[in-house]
């Protein structure tokens, strides 16, 4: 029995290093504080920035009314800045006082099978360990707090690659077709952002207490 115990020891100590880490972090409302930013401050942000970045082109060229969509480009690099600077802005104010995330990776006591196990557990792809949810819970409010981060700035990527993709095509450069598996990569960073995001906050209404 003993000789169980000794080999049981390490990892309740991880375990228990994983624990006190866990405690305090908790979800305060993300979802719906990036559910706001691209219902209300993300829209009407990408309206005034491309709008302008694109006045601003024409005006800088000295170019008839009619050529509006030629310079739409600079509303979209505009759109681009204005992205990097909001999101980031609105990062600070808005997603960081809506999480308690603790200044340490909560698994990082663990090894990277429990890790991984963990991780699985928050994805659904595993059964919910009761013993240790509260390691599980506060690992997912970390990810969800880097994923709501990564969903303010993906944007950028679109704004950056999709305008130079579209203008190559009409060009008929070759080098569209690379440009163009850049847009559906950024477009599938997005799409995997989103599902693992969506993915944490189901993980934790499915395991809370309430």
């Amino acid at each position: 029995m003993s000789r169980i115990d000794d080999l049981l020891a390490p990892s309740n100590d991880r375990w228990a290093h994983a624990v006190r880490r866990a405690r305090g972090i908790e979800d305060k409302g993300l979802g719906e504080a990036v559910r706001t930013y691209y219902t209300r401050y993300f829209p009407a942000g990408l309206l005034v920035l491309v709008a302008a970045g694109t006045l601003a082109g024409m005006l800088g060229f000295g170019a008839a009314p009619s050529d509006w969509a030629s310079y739409l480009i600079f509303g979209s690099f505009l759109a681009a800045l204005g992205v990097v600077v909001g999101g980031l802005i609105y990062n600070c104010k808005k997603v960081v006082p809506k999480a308690r995330v603790g200044r340490v990776d909560v698994l990082l006591s663990l090894e990277s099978e429990e890790r991984k196990q963990v991780r699985r557990q928050i994805a659904g792809k595993a059964a919910v360990d009761p013993e240790h949810l509260s390691v599980a819970r506060a690992s997912a409010v970390q990810l969800r707090k880097g994923l709501a981060t990564q969903l303010l700035l993906a944007p950028f990527f679109v704004f950056v690659f999709i305008p130079q993709a579209a203008r190559l095509a009409v060009r008929g450069d070759p080098f569209s077709w690379p440009m163009a598996v850049g847009v559906g990569g950024v477009l599938i960073g997005m799409a995997f952002l989103i599902r693992d995001f969506r993915r944490t906050g189901r993980f934790l209404a499915r395991t809370s207490e309430g």
